[in-house]
């Protein structure tokens, strides 16, 4: 198979809003701002990870993670982050971004994103991090609370 035939057939993600809150748990919006956009007429390519941030605290506050993990002196850090653009976006439009999570055996979370762009009806770009929950003291790696497990759950498909 050539890389040209690759690529055709590679999936393009949920084809509708539907799709997306089908395969994703949770579905953030964010609208795209007049100052998101580059010198180039499109979203910059860092303002995703912007994106990402605001749609996970946003996640995280909607499950009733934040504050309270921090309220026990437990972080989260971003140990990878990782985007495949597919689209440009520009201004005005709304991300609808889908959001789901896996918990590896190192309790490691790897939340999954799907960036659907509501003024082109597609995925606009994918998009992944890695969490790892950490001592704010010392910066090393800590247990997950059994409580914040089981609302990461929610996000399981």
């Amino acid at each position: 198979m050539s890389a040209t035939t690759a690529v055709a057939e590679r999936p393009r993600g949920p084809s509708s809003l539907v799709e997306l809150a089908a395969s994703h748990p949770m579905v953030h919006p964010v609208k795209v701002s007049w100052g998101d956009m580059d010198a180039l007429g499109h979203v910059n390519n860092v303002v995703y990870f912007q994106y990402l941030e605001d749609t996970r605290i946003g996640v995280m506050e909607t499950l009733g993670i934040f504050p309270r993990l921090f309220e026990e002196g437990i972080g989260m850090v971003i140990a990878d982050a990782y985007c495949r653009y597919k689209a440009p976006v520009i201004y005005p439009d709304t991300l609808h971004i889908g959001v789901r999570a896996e918990i590896d055996e190192r309790e490691r979370i790897v939340f999954h994103y799907s960036l659907f762009s509501e003024a082109q009806q597609r995925v606009a770009a994918e998009a992944r991090t890695l969490t790892v929950c950490v001592s704010p003291q010392s910066g090393r790696p800590v247990a997950m609370p059994d409580w914040f497990r089981r609302e990461l759950l929610r996000l399981v498909p």
